[in-house]
Order: structure tokens, then C-alpha cells, then sequence
């Protein structure tokens, strides 16, 4: 143990600690966080709690180390409760802008309304139009015409077009296949919608 302590090897160190059955094995491992604390290595910090089980510790740094998505995962797969810190945690991945991710989160707590609004602002709108179906049949024609728009203004006009059928975004649908040079898709389209919108 000594041994280990010299060469800086903190973990082999309570590893053995923990194997022999040493009664310094806490304070061992408390000073060895503190150390990871104050040299600002909370990921590190957090495994060791993590491994000792004190899972909303290891949680709570995990966050302040800028890895919810490792946050999440602890989180979910030890089924760990209470509002504040899954709050903290869905906060966390909107702000590290991994907004799909705190939608999928929010989907597995049963907050769906929660799950859509950041599949929607992070533009995961597959898994929002998915979801919407499945809670919210009313909202999927207006995250379809939303999905087309993003899709348009990333170029991707051809890809939208279907997306605007959806929504019943005829003449949106229309200007995106006359944009993407989809004449037969433009005409097939105008035929549909009338000759007011065809005009």
C-alpha cells in the first residue's frame, strides 16, 4: 500500500487496501476524492463513487464534469429517484446541447411532453414524430411541416417533400418540388391540391 501510495497509484492502492481488509480503507479512499476533487478531475471522482455505490455522488459529479449522458445512464440503470436530481440531469444534457438525449431521458422517467419539447428543439424529429403518435396524435401534422422546414433549410428539399404531404403542407410541398426540379412530382401535386392552390 505504502508502496503504491509513493508511486501515486491511489487506486491499486485501496484496491488492496479493500482486498486485506485494512481498517484505513475509508479514509484512503475519502482522502484519494478529495485529491481528485481539488486537482479538478470529477469524472475520476465520480467512478470511485461510483464503484463504492454512492451513486447520486457520483451522479452529482458526473454533471459537474460535463457528462450527463454518463450521469443519465447511472441514473437510469440503478433506477435512482427524486425530481431535483433527474432535473439536474435532463438540465444538464439540454445545456451540453444533447437535447435527443434528454428527450430519450424524459421518455424513460414518463414525461413524454418533456421527452417532445427536446426531441423538437434538438431537431430529432423522427423520434418526435415517433412519440407524438404514440402520446400526442394532435401535434404530429405540425412536427411533420416542422420537420420539412428544418429539412429545407438544410438543403435537403427533396427529403421534405414527403415530410409536407404529411402535414397537408400542400403548397409548401409543392414549392419544395419545384425547388428540388421534381417537375412530375410538382404536377402529380398541383393535380391533387385543386386549381386555387394549382394556380
Amino acid at each position: 500500500i505504502e508502496m503504491y501510495q509513493t508511486l501515486y497509484m491511489w487506486e491499486e492502492a485501496i484496491g488492496v487496501a479493500e482486498a486485506r481488509g485494512h481498517p484505513d480503507t475509508a479514509d484512503m479512499r475519502s482522502s484519494y476524492t478529495q485529491y481528485l476533487l481539488d486537482s479538478g478531475q470529477e469524472e475520476k471522482a465520480g467512478a470511485l463513487k461510483e464503484r463504492s455505490g454512492d451513486f447520486v455522488a457520483a451522479i452529482n459529479l458526473y454533471i459537474k464534469a460535463g457528462m450527463p449522458a454518463r450521469a443519465a445512464r447511472l441514473a437510469t440503470e440503478r433506477s435512482l429517484g427524486g425530481s431535483s436530481l433527474l432535473d439536474g440531469i435532463a438540465t444538464a444534457l439540454a445545456a451540453a446541447g444533447m437535447h435527443d438525449k434528454a428527450g430519450e431521458f424524459y421518455e424513460r422517467l414518463d414525461q413524454p411532453q418533456r421527452a417532445l419539447d427536446s426531441y423538437s428543439r434538438g431537431h430529432a424529429y423522427r423520434r418526435a414524430v415517433e412519440l407524438a403518435r404514440r402520446c400526442f396524435p394532435a401535434q404530429v401534422v405540425r412536427l411533420e411541416e416542422a420537420w420539412g422546414d428544418w429539412l429545407v433549410s438544410g438543403k435537403q428539399v427533396d427529403t421534405a417533400i414527403a415530410h409536407y404531404i404529411e402535414a397537408n403542407a400542400h403548397t409548401k410541398a409543392i414549392e419544395a418540388a419545384l425547388s428540388s426540379r421534381q417537375w412530375a412530382k410538382a404536377g402529380q401535386l398541383v393535380d391533387a391540391v385543386g386549381p386555387d392552390v394549382g394556380r
